[in-house]
């Protein structure tokens, strides 16, 4: 199978493109901006110009989508929400056009409202998962939970001839960066309420894709996605007590457990994670 991964540059699209190339898949990495080590065929694309996303997924058997603008910070809102909907929407269009039969659409847990809301995030229950209402604020979280729409959308508009499977990930992360950011945080448990103190590592962020890929799935389905754990060392009962007192716990939390609720992603795309900060190796 031949595979576009766009936003193969970034931090999440470089180990995808990695991990596809090793599990025998060819890749053509898609990025406004050149790889900084290419490992597979590139092409210079810009996912918001719909003739370029064309010319680059003819031909193609499936598509992983991260291009975008991963965070409302360094941007002006209507630089987040236009670039990221218009390069979902291209995205679709052009599946749908050249009858690409398989999209991961990389969404985010920023679906929920977090964490870059403008008023406080009243969540109904804990752990999260797929049933828990979204109440996006921000323009990336609206861009997100928009691409899901987007998705199904075509989904239905192909009526059985496009599936898409939304992959909703916390914060995600390398070795290197957790070291720089967010191990800091273990002295601040405030400093990560607002990402529920989730993290993934792009490892299990380029696992995930694949198995989206590989999925026996039809339609649209989206799935919460974690590392087990929380990347801090305090309890999570007691994270979620002091920072969400109006939540409800569902479910027993052992030790620093996930407040994202794997399951579903467990029992339809056999995720399990294999990378977590209390493997990791510093210097």
């Amino acid at each position: 199978m031949k595979i576009v991964v766009s936003g193969g540059s970034g931090l999440a699209g470089s180990a995808v493109v990695s991990h596809l190339l090793e599990a025998g898949y060819a890749v053509v990495s898609i990025d406004r901006r050149p790889p900084p080590h290419p490992i597979a065929e590139f092409r210079l694309v810009d996912c918001e110009d719909l003739g370029q996303v064309y010319g680059a997924c003819h031909g193609v058997d499936a598509i992983v989508h991260l291009a975008a603008i991963p965070r409302p910070i360094h941007h002006t809102p209507d630089q987040v929400f236009r670039t990221n909907v218009m390069a979902a929407f291209n995205i679709f269009e052009a599946a749908a056009n050249l009858e690409i039969p398989r999209v991961v659409y990389i969404s985010s847990m920023s679906v929920l409202g977090l964490p870059f809301f403008y008023q406080p995030i009243r969540l109904a229950y804990l752990p999260i998962d797929e049933a828990h209402p979204h109440a996006p604020q921000d323009a990336y979280a609206l861009s997100k939970t928009m691409g899901e729409d987007i998705a199904r959308a075509f989904v239905r508009r192909m009526a059985g001839g496009l599936s898409v499977i939304s992959l909703r990930f916390p914060w995600i992360h390398t070795p290197q960066t957790f070291q720089s950011v967010l191990r800091p945080l273990w002295d601040d448990p405030a400093g990560g309420a607002s990402n529920l103190w989730g993290y993934i590592d792009t490892r299990d962020v380029a696992g995930a894709c694949r198995l989206a890929l590989e999925a026996d799935i039809s339609g649209h389905e989206a799935f919460y996605i974690s590392a087990p754990n929380t990347f801090m060392k305090t309890d999570s009962l007691q994270l979620a007590q002091t920072y969400y007192p109006d939540a409800k716990i569902r479910t027993r939390l052992s030790g620093n457990q996930s407040l994202f609720d794997n399951s579903k992603a467990v029992a339809m795309l056999g995720y399990e994670a294999h990378f977590s900060w209390e493997q990791y190796e510093w210097t």
